[in-house]
């Protein structure tokens, strides 16, 4: 169990429309030690990432309005260069059709 009174290891911007996921993985988060923000979309995560720079960002790829990766591309675009762990349902199949 992390030490309450420690500061954060990192900040970590997790960004899924479904709910479930998303309260899910920033409690397991939370409760490693990390200082977690959410989004449920791809134009909120672009703001909270203005807002609060992360240092690492877990991504869906599939969100209402932007997908993750035009959410990646324009943090690059805007010069943050955070770490992007992508997340997706998608099959092996899916991936390969030069999406990635």
């Amino acid at each position: 169990m992390p030490d309450r009174d420690a500061s954060p290891a990192a900040s970590v911007l997790v960004v899924d429309d479904e709910p479930n996921i998303l309260d899910l993985l920033s409690a397991a988060l939370r409760m490693s030690g990390f200082d977690v923000y959410t989004a449920a979309s791809g134009l909120e995560a672009l703001a909270v990432a203005a807002q609060r720079p992360p240092d690492i960002v877990v991504l869906d790829v599939m969100l209402p309005d932007l997908d993750g990766y035009v959410v990646a591309r324009r943090l690059r675009e805007s010069g943050n260069q955070v770490p992007v762990l992508f997340l997706t349902s998608r099959d092996a199949k899916e991936l390969n059709n030069g999406e990635l």
